[in-house]
């Protein structure tokens, strides 16, 4: 048996990996291959709560020994049960394990034990690449420290991205097991696992998932996060405010996609050919000059920033307005309600 143990780390395209390992399930099993999930939710056993996506904190918080031991209980039990299925490999992808793993090493030390072969896969990029997606993704996304969003320059002098004593430490622990992959290198997470892991044959589909969101979309995110003091996560900011706005196109893409381009007028210049020319029969007739048909002169598509930025300023001010009297009623609803009810006869 082989277990593949992926420890990211983060923002090295894991998401993306695992939701490709995650989506091509019956592809993989078909192959001897069965991915386990983050918190092993896919695993033919489910004996505790936090194996669950989203599970993590469940998981780490518990006390070491306990840990060990609910962590023994799923890995021998779905080593049993693909054996009996004829699997020969397992893959369990996790990043949240690239410095918490005081848990994972001595279960999977046992296995590794018993003959099993246990192989540690880790991504790493160049330090200043990953700290600047590490800060929009920790910093601005998912909020991880209260009060306002704090500048580059303060976030990342509380978390240098130091990587080495992680690797070290899953080395000692599994000699020459450990693989580490440049991402730089490789450009494509998923594509170079694949090919590493034996499984690029399969030829699964890749899915893309939480890429550097566009300029546009962080602004938007850092003022929406700076206003709430606890941690937030990025589903809130989805919830509210993103699943209302789209930031794949700029104003003058999204016109220029609504306007007709040269093509499709020439199309319609076409389309009507016959009827213009029954039309320039009657022009002719009274002395009047034909329709043309050559090449229309296209508009601008372009959006003027500042126009736009001032009707979106007015309109801003316009329902902060509204807000603000729709408070004032409220908070005299409220005050009202709070009144102690007149005594009969008074």
């Amino acid at each position: 048996m082989r277990w593949i143990f992926h420890i990211g780390a983060g923002k090295t395209g894991t998401s993306s990996l695992q939701f490709t390992l995650r989506d091509s399930r019956p592809a993989l099993a078909a192959a001897g291959v069965w991915y386990l999930g983050l918190m092993l939710e896919h695993a033919p056993v489910r004996h505790f709560e936090w194996q669950v996506f989203g599970g993590t904190e469940l998981f780490h918080r518990l006390p070491q020994a306990e840990g060990e031991r609910q962590l023994r209980v799923v890995v021998d039990d779905t080593v049993q049960r693909a054996q009996a299925a004829g699997i020969h490999t397992l893959v369990w992808s996790s990043e949240s394990f690239f410095d918490r793993y005081d848990k994972a090493i001595p279960p999977l030390q046992a296995l590794a034990a018993r003959g099993h072969t246990v192989d540690i896969v880790a991504y790493v990029r160049r330090h200043d690449a990953w700290v600047r997606s590490a800060y929009v993704q920790w910093g601005i996304k998912h909020k991880t420290a209260p009060g306002p969003v704090l500048p580059f320059k303060e976030w990342v002098a509380r978390r240098r991205p130091f990587f080495a004593p992680t690797l070290r430490d899953y080395e000692r622990a599994f000699p020459g097991h450990l693989h580490v992959r440049n991402l730089d290198q490789a450009g494509d997470a998923v594509g170079d696992f694949l090919a590493w892991a034996g499984l690029d044959h399969l030829s699964l589909p890749h899915v893309r998932d939480n890429v550097t969101p566009d300029n546009a979309e962080v602004l938007l995110r850092a003022v929406f996060n700076t206003g709430i003091r606890e941690p937030a996560l990025p589903m809130l900011f989805q919830r509210v405010i993103g699943r209302h706005a789209s930031f794949d196109q700029t104003p003058d893409e999204y016109l220029a996609a609504l306007l007709p381009d040269a093509a499709d007028l020439r199309q319609v210049r076409e389309d009507c050919q016959s009827d213009r020319e029954s039309i320039n029969a009657w022009l002719s007739a009274s002395g009047q000059q034909a329709l043309a048909a050559d090449e229309l002169a296209m508009r601008p598509s372009h959006v003027s920033t500042d126009r736009l930025v001032m009707a979106l300023a007015q309109l801003s001010v316009f329902q902060t307005r509204r807000l603000e009297a729709l408070e004032r009623r409220l908070a005299a609803m409220e005050e009202a309600a709070a009144r102690p009810a007149p005594l009969v006869g008074d």
